[in-house]
């Protein structure tokens, strides 16, 4: 987007209560969703903003700051601004599903299957974890590479206890949903989970999987996943790049019963 583009095309409305900094930003949102600016795009600079718009350096530095928050801008000292590359949204008050989330950004998800199998569970902390019956320990096993237009985000490795979905190995998810699956062929009624979040550094076999230098910063990412009975129904240990995963916390405050109670609610940039 050059110059002349932005000034035939943006213009403030003073009609709407809405600070000009909004405004703006906006404007470059849109921008960015329909692809007139492009991943690693040069921002107009903001000099230049000032001077067009007649507006002053406040105003466009925080117009600049929501954009970079929200995970749309990146500063590079001595360049500029540039726009990054599509960034997944995760909100911790509902259950994580890849395929949805990838696609709210506008891109195509895909996996890959590494594994997928049905396996006598020995690992006393594993069998622990997914409460499997001692008669039975036996879980099915899934390991998937996750991508976004081709491109690896995480690796994933799944186990959900064999007895909630006999049969499971059948179904082919490089195509379909694995939770999905579970509520619509197995019915069961997936409600909560709780993850633990891990700085790592990435080494070997899965700095080769997730295409990144060996030994560079990660996350690991435990999830524990339950039915409204109350039982567990998947463990899922995933792995991604610290470069393209930021967390956001947001705290909020309830009165509940004349006590403050504080929710957090997380937000995943990929």
């Amino acid at each position: 987007m050059d110059i002349d583009y932005f000034k035939n095309t943006f213009h403030f409305s003073i009609e709407k209560n809405i600070p000009l900094y909004e405004q703006l930003a906006s404007y470059i949102k849109i921008q960015i969703q329909s692809g007139v600016l492009k991943p690693n795009d040069q921002m107009i600079p903001e000099n230049d903003l000032c001077r067009v718009l007649n507006i002053s350096r406040t105003t466009v530095r925080q117009c600049m700051n929501r954009l970079v928050e929200e995970g749309l801008l990146i500063r590079q000292r001595g360049r500029g601004s540039f726009i990054s590359n599509p960034k997944l949204k995760r909100n911790i008050n509902y259950l994580y599903n890849f395929t949805e989330n990838i696609r709210s950004i506008g891109s195509v998800p895909t996996s890959i299957i590494l594994i997928k199998e049905v396996i006598d569970i020995t690992d006393k902390q594993l069998i622990a974890s997914l409460q499997l019956p001692e008669n039975a320990p036996k879980a099915f096993h899934l390991l998937r590479l996750r991508c976004a237009d081709n491109t690896p985000l995480l690796l994933e490795n799944t186990y959900i206890p064999y007895y909630l979905c006999d049969g499971i190995e059948q179904f082919n998810f490089e195509a379909i949903s694995l939770y999905d699956t579970l509520t619509n062929q197995y019915s069961l009624n997936l409600y909560h989970a709780s993850e633990t979040i891990e700085a790592i550094i990435i080494k070997g076999a899965t700095a080769k999987l997730l295409k990144c230098t060996s030994s560079i910063p990660g996350y690991q990412i435990e999830r524990i996943s339950h039915l409204d009975s109350g039982y567990v129904f998947e463990l899922t240990t995933s792995t991604t790049r610290a470069d393209k995963c930021v967390f956001r916390l947001e705290l909020y405050k309830n009165t509940l019963s004349s006590k403050n109670k504080l929710d957090f609610q997380r937000t995943m940039h990929v």
